[in-house]
């Protein structure tokens, strides 16, 4: 089995909508895979219970169905992961999360474990998610907004995770806003490959709800460099048999 763990340079960065998108190529690829995000904060009451938005919005993109084990940890405030369980009265602990990943890493062909924010939010007063990552073991997908302010931010968190000796499988630059310049977000992909040494998987456009509902993901991958997630997803398969 392989595995990624998408974690972004903040919060509301695309890291659900990548995650989800590529929950959907692999499928349609054939391969089992499974979305699992062990942090929800911020989630939405519905006939007294906790829903998880991120996991409606992988459900949305999918047209899968994927219940409870997508989450482990679901907090209504929506704050910082260690701040909304204090505040919600629970304790996050990374041991249910590390038994979690194990757990449907044996199950299924490829996990993908999504972070919350970026790599120094807390979870609680000793672990981040960069923490997390560490643990987790398994190569990270970064993703960033394509527009002005990444090179900085980008190139923080790749050094933050080299720092860890963490892989790096590849980053995601996705278009947050329809009004950025092609020039500056062009020279961005440059320059942050340049710095880093890490290849740009891919660019996410700017996607209203409608866009997204309509989108045909084997015509947005086109353009991805695919080959380096789907590599380490054979290579594994082939060690695997």
């Amino acid at each position: 089995m392989k595995g990624f763990f998408i974690t972004g340079t903040d919060t509301e960065i695309g890291k659900t909508l990548t995650t989800g998108l590529i929950v959907k190529y692999f499928l349609e690829e054939g391969i089992d895979v499974f979305p699992y995000k062990p942090v929800q904060s911020g989630a939405i009451r519905k006939n007294d219970r906790l829903v998880a938005p991120d996991m409606e919005s992988y459900e949305r993109i999918t047209k899968c169905t994927f219940g409870e084990e997508v989450n482990t940890y679901v907090l209504e405030t929506p704050s910082s992961p260690h701040l909304a369980a204090s505040i919600d009265g629970v304790s996050i602990e990374l041991k249910p999360i590390l038994e979690q990943v194990k757990k449907l890493r044996n199950a299924h062909e490829l996990l993908l474990v999504e972070g919350a924010g970026g790599l120094i939010v807390p979870l609680n007063e000793e672990a981040t998610i960069l923490d997390l990552i560490d643990q987790v073991s398994l190569p990270v997908i970064l993703v960033a907004r394509a527009g002005l302010g990444t090179i900085n931010h980008t190139v923080l968190s790749v050094m933050a995770l080299k720092q860890r000796n963490i892989q790096i499988a590849g980053i995601v630059l996705n278009q947050t806003s329809p009004d950025e310049m092609l020039e500056i977000e062009k020279d961005n992909k440059r320059m942050i490959e340049r710095i880093t040494e890490v290849p740009i998987i891919g660019m996410l456009p700017f996607m209203t709800q409608d866009t997204m509902d309509e989108l045909n993901v084997k015509d947005l991958f086109k353009n991805w460099k695919m080959e380096v997630l789907k590599e380490d997803v054979q290579s594994e398969s082939a060690a695997a048999n």
